[in-house]
């Protein structure tokens, strides 16, 4: 038998199968379906329960008897880790009714299954979640949407600053180390990720990532900069949000951990930045969540760098996970090219925010006009 690493990518699916076959039997559901959906930092199947199956009844939040059973790539996040991820979807979806994907515990009341097959190096760490009402819009999206994603962010941004996690709650820091160093998951070290970017890449992403660093240490951590954000609200090809009757609903806290609020917007416009709706959509986004919040206007004033971050940690995490998966390098030099320019855009200063003074207050008269009944 060959080792799981020199199989095929479709072979290590079958094993990985074999897992998540497993890994049902600690939840009950040993009858139950499966479909394969995507092989990233997680495997994930979709699971389809039959009706004997001990599920909860159906609701306007989630799919009757279906479920999202994830096996964890080992390395990435601790066990610790993804407990304190099921943790906040909890809390969020208990405390303050947000429509997330709802942990599921195993039979004996636990958040994770570890499981052994053979063939597999492991054990394995898996979750079971709720699959949430809606649909993927698939770049048929309206200005509403991304109001509706303002919105969204500001209830979560808003439910954190209100939380006391509970004792161990543990996630990944999206600060310098968790974005472009040896914090942020890469099976080499971050050197040799850098190392392998093309010049004159790599003095344009290091210019970016030197900026971001000032700008961190200017800032601090104190919680009315930085605290525990979703880190992937995205639309587009990554979607990471469903839509059911004009709500936006959140999914894959995978990437939630501690960083600063204005990363959450980033990871959120990056990829919308050569729209030709550009600044409708950016100022949409921005509306929706100053409908429930006041905007961060001095986080924001960086959002531009901050998008371009966004771009160099994920090039390179691209780069490093290419470096193990074959079948995903024919997509590294396209992203490359694609997030270079943007890089180089931002440097010349094509792509400046420039926020307005005027564009914040008149939001902060809506939102407050709203609460008090006048609009």
């Amino acid at each position: 038998m060959k080792p799981f690493e020199e199989l095929t990518y479709l072979g290590q699916i079958r094993k990985l199968r074999q897992v998540a076959r497993a890994a049902l039997d600690a939840y009950g559901l040993n009858h139950a379906r499966l479909k394969f959906i995507t092989r990233s930092e997680n495997t994930t199947f979709r699971v389809d329960a039959p009706s004997s199956a001990p599920v909860k009844a159906a609701d306007e939040l989630y799919v009757d008897g279906r479920y999202l059973l994830r096996i964890h790539r080992p390395g990435y996040q601790t066990a610790a880790s993804i407990t304190s991820e099921l943790e906040w979807l909890s809390a969020l979806r208990c405390e303050a009714g947000i429509a997330v994907p709802e942990p599921v515990p195993t039979l004996i009341g636990e958040w994770l299954a570890e499981v052994a097959v053979p063939g597999v190096p492991g054990p394995r760490t898996c979750s079971l979640l709720r699959w949430v009402k809606g649909r993927l819009l698939r770049q048929r999206f309206r200005l509403s949407h991304f109001r509706a994603l303002g919105r969204l962010m500001a209830q979560l941004q808003h439910h954190v600053a209100h939380w006391k996690p509970p004792t161990g709650f543990t996630r990944r820091r999206w600060d310098w180390e968790g974005l472009f160093g040896d914090d942020a998951g890469f099976n080499l070290a971050a050197s040799e990720v850098w190392d392998l970017l093309p010049q004159p890449t790599y003095a344009s992403f290091k210019t970016v990532a030197d900026q971001v660093r000032q700008v961190m240490d200017e800032w601090g951590e104190g919680a009315d900069a930085f605290d525990l954000i979703h880190a992937d609200l995205s639309l587009g090809e990554a979607e990471n949000v469903l839509f059911f009757d004009g709500e936006a609903r959140p999914i894959d806290f995978d990437d939630c951990g501690y960083g600063y609020w204005v990363y959450d917007f980033a990871t959120s416009l990056c990829h919308w930045r050569e729209a030709r709706q550009w600044h409708r959509i950016r100022d949409a986004l921005l509306g929706g969540y100053a409908e429930t919040q006041p905007l961060p206007e001095e986080q924001l004033a960086h959002l531009d760098l901050f998008m371009a971050a966004r771009q160099v940690s994920e090039i390179l995490w691209a780069i490093d996970l290419a470096q193990t998966n074959p079948d995903f390098r024919e997509e590294v030099d396209e992203w490359l090219t694609h997030a270079a320019r943007h890089v180089n855009r931002y440097l010349d200063g094509e792509w400046w925010f420039l926020a307005s003074r005027a564009f914040y207050r008149k939001e902060t008269e809506n939102r407050n006009a709203i609460r008090k009944g006048g609009i």
